[in-house]
């Protein structure tokens, strides 16, 4: 009996992660990916949503909103709020070196063949060809951040997006202001307005 007992426990217990493999899996993601913060959403949710099953698609997509929302790089910004959910203060500063090493290591290899870098044809060919490549894995990121998002409110995140994304698109306004009204705005719908919708 407390064999089963303690094999049932154990079954809806959250999977864990180490310090080392923390360090690793963000080490190797900003390893191989090209194209900024929004390109490495993809990567980040695959790794640690589906893969390790250490965040649900809500948390994930909560850490999106807040790495966009605070100065910073978003793909560190990502890397820390991850870490700092996982394993708090030590995996947040584990997920950051993590995170900053392989770009550090990639630009500082680069900056001493930058003139061949940016004259070298092969090379410029390579990085054209990457643009495609950035774009898709951009869409496919948008794509699966909308699924998610739709799960919970459609007509109000609907009217969100798309007046986030006309705001945008037809005036200069900086995205802080932009992210800080829509934060606002949804704090007042689900607290006083429809406060029984799960957010």
């Amino acid at each position: 009996m407390t064999f089963f007992l303690k094999r049932g426990i154990m079954s809806t217990m959250k999977p864990t992660i180490s310090y080392t493999d923390l360090f690793w899996s963000f080490f190797k993601i900003n390893l191989v990916t090209f194209g900024g913060g929004f390109v490495i959403m993809p990567i980040i949710k695959k790794t640690f949503v589906e893969r390790k099953g250490l965040l649900d698609e809500a948390e994930m997509i909560d850490m999106i909103a807040l790495a966009q929302s605070i100065p910073g790089v978003m793909a560190i910004n990502t890397s820390m709020l991850v870490g700092h959910k996982l394993k708090g203060v030590k995996g947040a500063l584990v997920a950051m070196i993590g995170g900053f090493l392989p770009p550090l290591i990639v630009l500082s290899v680069i900056s001493f063949f930058y003139v061949a870098f940016q004259t070298n044809p092969i090379i410029l060919a390579m990085l054209r060809g990457m643009r495609g490549a950035v774009t898709a894995v951009l869409f496919v990121s948008s794509y699966s951040m909308l699924k998610s998002v739709l799960k919970a409110d459609v007509p109000f995140a609907l009217t969100m997006m798309i007046s986030a994304f006309l705001i945008g698109w037809l005036t200069d306004l900086s995205v802080a202001y932009l992210m800080l009204g829509a934060g606002t705005i949804g704090y007042f719908y689900y607290t006083h307005l429809r406060p029984e919708v799960k957010a």
